[in-house]
């Protein structure tokens, strides 16, 4: 079987730069009235194609910022990615996310490319790296961290970062503390930190008022934008995000580091969590024979050898993620794949792939919802002002 590409061909799209996010300009968005609106890098060729449709989005409340995954990219499929976000940005920003779990070599690589690039902003979680903050200073970039504390917040603010996602408990994949919500999250990061805080994690259109009035800076989405017409992801892969209730998440145990993660509750789901493991096989089929980045062994090593349950069991335990993830994002395998999700999915009002809207429509309805809010909180500090007098 010949290679899969995740990006449709194209002609080669032309080296460029992009914006800078810079603390200064996000202060500049917020004195204008707007609020940023980030939209997630998620995990393996997830979020292919959705990043300069966000970043080029009209908006009348808000500044569109696209996010190219760099997980599991070889350098030229990564280049391709930034490159293809840009042009569709039509000017507008657009960042690259990074894991600090991923390969030591692998996350060198992916930095370089980036920095190479000229991306409006690189952010990093899923571990901490404060090379990569280095790398980002020497390089021109801007560096957000994803922060689940406000310690991690003040951590990064001393660093020289320039802007913090603060990621709550209800977002997709990897999670932190289960207990910790965002409203309350958001709060102490604040209080700690004096950077513009992006609100993440299980964040819909009816929550978005909540958090800038909190003082966010803006709020990132993720889940929602999966269940667009635009994106790359497979028709089943978007189809496992509609319809469903809180019964259909599941927490499961990663082969990260043994993690806990949200995804869509499928029989991969459910094998997991009966303890069956899932050792690599062959990903000839998606990187070609010459395998991933020369790698050419069923585990591919895409995560550091210390943080794999997979790997350092011997394949005896766990199961691998790529594989996993592969499945589901670019085959829309709905029983063997693995479908990460935000807990916001619930609240998905559509029921089928043919309903589903366009970036641009998702970003409307959470212009309206944000117009409704203002009205709301004017009429009723306008009553408070009335009653006093």
């Amino acid at each position: 079987m010949e290679a899969i590409q995740p990006t449709p061909p194209t002609e080669e799209l032309p080296r460029g730069t992009s914006p800078k996010l810079t603390r200064a300009a996000i202060e500049q968005i917020v004195a204008s009235g707007k609020r940023l609106l980030v939209q997630g890098g998620m995990g393996i060729h997830a979020s292919d194609g959705l990043s300069g449709k966000v970043a080029a989005a009209k908006s009348v409340h808000f500044v569109g910022v696209g996010t190219v995954s760099a997980v599991v990219k070889t350098e030229a499929m990564l280049r391709r990615e930034i490159r293809r976000a840009r042009a569709e940005a039509a000017g507008g920003y657009v960042g690259v996310n990074l894991m600090a779990a991923i390969n030591r070599d692998d996350f060198a690589r992916a930095a370089r490319v980036s920095i190479e690039e000229g991306v409006s902003f690189i952010v990093q979680g899923a571990g901490i790296s404060r090379e990569i903050l280095r790398w980002c200073k020497e390089g021109g970039v801007p560096f957000a961290g994803i922060v689940s504390s406000g310690r991690l917040a003040a951590m990064y603010e001393k660093w020289g970062a320039d802007f913090l996602v603060a990621e709550g408990a209800d977002a997709g994949g990897h999670i932190g503390d289960i207990d910790h919500p965002l409203p309350s999250l958001v709060e102490e990061v604040r209080a700690h930190s004096r950077l513009p805080v992006v609100a993440a994690g299980g964040v819909t259109a009816e929550d978005v008022g909540g958090f800038l009035a909190q003082g966010a800076a803006g709020v990132q989405l993720a889940t929602r934008f999966i269940a667009s017409k635009d994106g790359d992801t497979h028709a089943g892969f978007k189809e496992m995000h509609l319809g469903k209730t809180a019964e259909d998440v599941a927490i499961i145990i990663s082969c990260v580091k043994g993690m806990k993660a949200r995804a869509v509750r499928n029989a991969f789901t459910d094998a997991l969590a009966a303890g069956q493991r899932f050792p690599p096989r062959s990903k000839a089929w998606f990187f070609g024979k010459e395998g991933y980045m020369g790698r050419k062994k069923a585990c591919v090593e895409c995560l550091a050898a210390e943080l794999c349950k997979c790997r350092a069991s011997n394949f005896q335990e766990s199961f691998c993620i790529t594989d996993a993830l592969l499945k589901a994002a670019i085959l829309g395998d709905k029983e063997n794949g693995l479908f990460y999700t935000g807990q916001s999915i619930t609240r998905i009002p559509e029921k089928d792939v043919a309903e589903l809207k366009t970036v641009q429509e998702l970003v409307d309805e959470l212009d309206l919802e944000l117009s409704r809010f203002v009205a709301i909180e004017r009429e009723r500090a306008e009553s408070v002002i009335a009653a006093a007098i």
